[in-house]
């Protein structure tokens, strides 16, 4: 069964864009699937993803459905790849003048800085929740744990 990732397209917008922003107006359908897709072959890399394939068009390919948690996967890996070209692209000041009229701005590197290791961080934690989870990402709400009886920490089997 296959996926085509251009159909996230607007998933990866909604990830690096700022609500109200047109940063990335000027970016083509095309090159955001080609992120999806690369960002797909980076988490296959990590190894996720063992048994699928995507090909140059963002098709991807398996024995088995490729589930939502893995296109959503690929939408992050991808934010994380746009992102990280963006801040390389990024002058932290500029500062102009022509005779009496000045005019300067800076982007905080500090801010800048605390993104990218927001981003690492991010990462490390999928690929830690893939190790300690065999290569699924799973979620445990302790809330849901608490409030159900003490059955629940035992699959509904009383303990003697």
């Amino acid at each position: 069964m296959a996926t085509d990732l251009s159909e996230y397209v607007d998933s990866l917008r909604r990830e690096v864009e700022p609500l109200g922003s047109d940063a990335f107006a000027a970016v083509i359908n095309s090159q955001w699937t080609s992120y999806l897709s690369d960002a797909f072959w980076e988490a296959k890399l990590d190894g996720f993803f063992t048994e699928w394939s995507c090909d140059v068009d963002g098709i991807v390919d398996g024995n088995t459905e490729f589930p939502r948690q893995g296109i959503q996967l690929c939408v992050i890996y991808a934010g994380v790849r746009v992102l990280r070209n963006k801040v390389l692209n990024t002058s932290t000041k500029f500062r102009a003048k022509a005779g009496d009229v000045e005019y300067e701005q800076e982007s905080g590197a500090l801010m800048l800085s605390e993104m990218l290791k927001q981003l690492k961080a991010q990462k490390e934690m999928l690929l830690t929740r893939a190790e300690e989870t065999g290569s699924t990402v799973a979620v445990f709400d302790a809330l849901s744990v608490r409030e159900n009886s003490m059955l629940s920490y035992y699959g509904g089997w009383e303990l003697t």
